[in-house]
C-alpha cells in the first residue's frame, strides 16, 4: 500500500508537507502543492478525483459517527458540535454505528470517501485498525468519551472518576452503607473511570466493598432493567443505588418501580447524566450532570484547529461534572455544585 512517506519522497518533499497538503492548509506554495497532487495521482494514493478536488476547493463538510445515537448523551454533544460548526459554516454528516463496530468500519470508510475535512467519532471501542489507518492517511480525528488505546488522539471526555466519587460519597454521607452500581463495561473509559470513582468513594469512607453490589452492564436500558431486578432481589439489598448512564438509569427506575420500592424510601437513587425529565419524574433525580454540550463544542473546537495544525501537539481536555440533588438520594434539593468538591 502507497503511504505519504512515499509520496513525500516522490515529491521531494517531507511528510508533513503532504499531510498540510491532504488537509488543505493554506500556507503551502502553490508550486510544492502541485507537487505533492502529482504524487498523489502518479503513485495512487488516492482516487484521482481525490487530488482533482484537492485542487479546486475545501471541503465544507466534517463527519461525525457515534457509538449509539439513541443515547441522549450523544444528541445533546451534538448539538454542542453543530453549534460551534456552523459559526464557520461547516456541515456535518452524521454516522450512527448502533454499537456494531463493523457497521463502525463502515462508517469510517465512507466519510474518508465523502472527502470530510474531519471527523469526530465515539467509537464502539478504544481499539481501531480502521480509525488509526485513516489517522495515518492524515484525516484529523478527534474522538470524544473514549480514551483510544491504539495512538494518542484529540479528545474531550468528562471527569468521571470524580463525578462518581462525589455521588457515592454523597450516599455515605446520608448514612448509606449498602451502596449499589450499576457500572458500564469496564472496555471503555468511562465504564473503568466511573467504577474506579465508586471504588474511591468506598474507600475513602473506610467502607469495605461487597462485589455482591456491584453490576456490569453495557449502556442500554434493557441492562439496567436486569441488573436492578437482579440487586433487588437479593437477601439484603441495597439501600442505596447508582446507575452509571442515562438509559441504565431508565432500566433500574423501571424495575424499581415493579418491585413497588418507594424511592428514596426504600431505596435511594443517584443516575449520571442529566436530561430534561430528571426533574419531572416522582421523586425528582439526583443527577451527576456531565456537560454533553460542552464536550461537543469543545470537540468541534479542536477538529477545527487540528484541520488547520496537522502536526500540533495531541490534547486531552477533561471537563468538570456537577452533582444536582434532588429528592431521589433521600435529601433536600439544592443547586449544582462541582462534583470535586
Amino acid at each position: 500500500m502507497t503511504t505519504i512517506k512515499d509520496v513525500a519522497k516522490h515529491a521531494g518533499v517531507s511528510p508533513a508537507t503532504v499531510s498540510r497538503v491532504l488537509n488543505r492548509h493554506p500556507y503551502v506554495a502553490d508550486d510544492v502543492r502541485d507537487r505533492v497532487l502529482d504524487a498523489i495521482e502518479a503513485l495512487g494514493y488516492r482516487p484521482n478525483r481525490v487530488a482533482q478536488r484537492l485542487r479546486s476547493a475545501q471541503s465544507r463538510v466534517v463527519g461525525v459517527i457515534f457509538s449509539d445515537i439513541n443515547n441522549p448523551f450523544y444528541t445533546v454533544a451534538l448539538s454542542g458540535m453543530e453549534a460551534a460548526f456552523s459559526k464557520e459554516h461547516l456541515s456535518v454528516l452524521i454516522g450512527n454505528a448502533n454499537i456494531d463496530q463493523n457497521r463502525e468500519n463502515d462508517l469510517i470508510e465512507l466519510m474518508r470517501t465523502e472527502e470530510v475535512a474531519g471527523l469526530i467519532i465515539a467509537p464502539v471501542k478504544e481499539t481501531s485498525p480502521v480509525l488509526m489507518r485513516v489517522v495515518r492517511e492524515c484525516l484529523p480525528v478527534v474522538v470524544i468519551d473514549r480514551r483510544m488505546q491504539d495512538q494518542e488522539l484529540d479528545t474531550v471526555l468528562a471527569d468521571n472518576f470524580s463525578g462518581v466519587r462525589s455521588a457515592i460519597a454523597h450516599f455515605i454521607r446520608l448514612g448509606h452503607r449498602r451502596v449499589a452500581i450499576l457500572n458500564g463495561p469496564q472496555h471503555l473509559t468511562s465504564g473503568r473511570e466511573r467504577y474506579a470513582g465508586y471504588l474511591q468513594a468506598m474507600g475513602d469512607a473506610g467502607l469495605p466493598v461487597d462485589l455482591s453490589l456491584v453490576r456490569f452492564g453495557d449502556y442500554q436500558q434493557e441492562g439496567g432493567y436486569t441488573l436492578a431486578h437482579e440487586l433487588l432481589a437479593l437477601p439484603d439489598p441495597p439501600t442505596a443505588l447508582f446507575a452509571a448512564n442515562n438509559l441504565m438509569t431508565i432500566g433500574a427506575l423501571n424495575a424499581i418501580h415493579e418491585t413497588r420500592y418507594k424511592i428514596p424510601n426504600d431505596i435511594a437513587v443517584i443516575g449520571f447524566d442529566n436530561l430534561p425529565w430528571a426533574i419531572s419524574i416522582n421523586p425528582p433525580l439526583t443527577t451527576v450532570v456531565q456537560p454533553a454540550f460542552d464536550i461537543g463544542a469543545r470537540a468541534a473546537e479542536l477538529l477545527m484547529e487540528r484541520i488547520m495544525d496537522p502536526e500540533g501537539a495531541v490534547r486531552t481536555v477533561v471537563l468538570d461534572t456537577d452533582l444536582i440533588v434532588r429528592q431521589s438520594c433521600g435529601s433536600p434539593p439544592t443547586s449544582a455544585r462541582k462534583a470535586a468538591s
